[in-house]
């Protein structure tokens, strides 16, 4: 449908035309034509993406939205009749109650999904994507719900007007292939909050959409940007429209702690646990030391997903350089939209995204390949460790990742506004366990270069099968170890009681915090450390002879 007439006639196939450039010349409103590279991308989004069914199945969705508002307004000005009050809800009752057990949930159907007739009907659907309970009686990472009434998340857009437009109709709009529909009413016309009528917004997607053919399979491509819709949310008081799939609840969680002690918002960890008066002095991404951010200062987010931490940085700290790295393709993509979609032309010039895992060997040896599962029902939790009775083939991505080093990242991500080498200012490591490839292969002047890390490590939630050796667990453990966070929170750390832990840095707003500059891991961790010889002897902290099964090339793991 994008070829003229003239050229149809001349026998050849679609594809041989468009080789011949016979291709569209698409125009932006009345008399702006896309440059040849951009016109070539648009082209191969419309023929990829199918936009002309898109457009279809867009207006049969818009009647069917319409139709809804119709009988909802119909209902709110005649009269409910017999389903007024609780009529509906009896007469639901009785028919439950002549299938049998008048509606009582089957319990041998509850065990078998893990549940009980008991719940409340919150319960986490996923027990293994909530790594805090996998092992014990910690809080789980997202299943924290204490602030929901208060403050949701999750927020749909309110720009698409009861449609669901996904990330596939967003790259059709860019490629000017799909016209959203009309209101019929005094309500405003659907539309996605993304300004795609910004040219420099439609660009950047386009070049977005070029570089993630390049990169990525088509079918990830396709089955990610179905997946994915607007929300409208908030970070710490900056409105924010984020791409990510409808009922995420790592993003969800991610929120929490990003929003955390926000206008009397619960505060949080950095893995969405509750904070208790120990943990206020924790080192938190809107607290800062004011000396390690700002211009000509590095913060490096190792496992970025969907991109919120380093949108936050971005916001809260203008002129500092962040490299956002993210090994899992899908989150890649997504946050990328995030990106585009959310910062300013200027804001975009120092956030630098890169699609790769961090691998175990040093900088002779630069490709590598690791299994991982992406999950959209928990984006933060990408990793090679997954119970493979928990995969859900119907949105669950199996992907080979490629792994390389932090320094040829670096290298890569690092233009003009910053010299190559500039020290690392804030290192934040949540990444599912890369934490045992990325330390150890450290140089030892370029780790005590940091600032400060952030962040946690992984070793007691990681099933044995999986785990990486201890002697790599110790050279890891050794070095986070001296840093506040790490000390303070994990508990791998109390096996390094003597350890001297780097002097806490104070943000410009806050006074001292009052732990010693000499303090060492047990003064810092202080009960933390309660029953460590235990704990390490059940996780097995020092008998793992090798790296066997940290390098098998599965993704998934029997829980033991």
């Amino acid at each position: 449908p994008r070829l003229s007439t003239a050229l149809r006639k001349t026998g050849l196939s679609d594809e041989a035309l468009l080789r011949r450039g016979g291709g569209k010349r698409i125009t932006i409103g009345k008399n702006i034509q896309l440059g040849a590279e951009e016109n070539a991308v648009a082209l191969d989004i419309i023929s990829t993406l199918n936009c002309d069914a898109l457009q279809e199945e867009l207006e049969r969705e818009w009647h069917t939205v319409l139709d809804k508002k119709k009988q909802d307004a119909e209902w709110a000005a005649g009269d409910p009749g017999e389903y007024a009050g609780g009529m509906a809800d009896d007469f639901a009752g009785e028919l439950a109650g002549e299938v049998g057990d008048g509606g009582a949930p089957d319990p041998d159907f509850m065990e078998d999904f893990g549940a009980t007739a008991s719940g409340d009907g919150d319960e986490p659907q996923d027990d293994f994507v909530n790594r805090r309970r996998l092992y014990g009686n910690i809080d789980d990472d997202i299943g924290i719900t204490e602030d929901f009434d208060q403050f949701s998340y999750g927020n749909s857009e309110p720009d698409n007007q009861g449609l669901k437009l996904t990330a596939r109709h967003l790259f059709c709009l860019a490629a000017e292939a799909l016209t959203l529909p009309k209101s019929t009413d005094s309500s405003p016309d659907p539309s996605t909050h993304c300004d795609i009528n910004s040219f420099d917004v439609r660009e950047e997607l386009l070049f977005l959409w070029s570089s993630a053919r390049s990169q990525m399979p088509e079918e990830v491509i396709q089955k990610t940007l179905r997946l994915v819709t607007e929300h409208k949310e908030t970070l710490r008081g900056h409105e924010v429209h984020l791409w990510y799939p409808d009922g995420d609840q790592g993003t969800e969680g991610m929120l929490r702690v990003l929003n955390s002690g926000f206008e009397g918002r619960q505060t949080y960890n950095f893995d969405s646990e509750p904070a208790d008066g120990s943990h206020e002095d924790l080192y938190r991404f809107h607290d800062l030391p004011s000396k390690l951010v700002g211009n000509n200062k590095l913060f490096v987010d190792v496992g970025s997903t969907l991109g919120l931490t380093s949108m936050l940085i971005t916001f809260l700290y203008p002129g500092t350089t962040v490299v956002s790295i993210e090994p899992a393709s899908p989150s890649w993509l997504i946050q990328n939209i995030n990106f585009r979609c959310n910062l300013s032309h200027n804001q975009l010039q120092f956030i630098h995204p890169v699609l790769g895992g961090i691998g175990t060997k040093h900088h002779d040896d630069n490709d590598s390949m690791m299994k991982m599962v992406w999950r959209p029902s928990s984006t933060t939790a990408t990793r090679n460790w997954n119970p493979e009775k928990q995969f859900d083939f119907a949105v669950d991505m199996e992907l080979v990742v490629r792994l390389r080093t932090l320094r040829s990242i670096l290298a890569e991500a690092t233009p003009e506004d910053l010299p190559l080498g500039t020290p690392i200012s804030v290192l934040n490591l949540d990444c599912e366990g890369c934490e045992y490839n990325l330390i150890p292969s450290m140089h030892e002047t370029s780790f005590n270069s940091i600032g400060v890390i952030l962040g946690r490590t992984n070793w007691g939630y990681i099933p044995t099968i999986k785990k990486p050796s201890s002697e790599r667990a110790r050279d890891t453990h050794k070095r986070v170890c001296t840093h506040y966070n790490f000390a303070k929170r994990c508990k791998e750390c109390c096996d390094f009681p003597s350890l001297p832990v780097k002097p806490r840095l104070t943000s410009s707003s806050k006074a001292e915090s009052g732990i010693p500059e000499e303090a060492t891991v047990a003064e810092v961790a202080g009960s933390l450390c309660n029953g460590f010889e235990e704990w390490a002897h059940t996780s097995k902290l020092r008998d793992i002879p090798d790296d066997y099964g940290w390098n098998e090339m599965s993704a998934f793991a029997a829980f033991d």
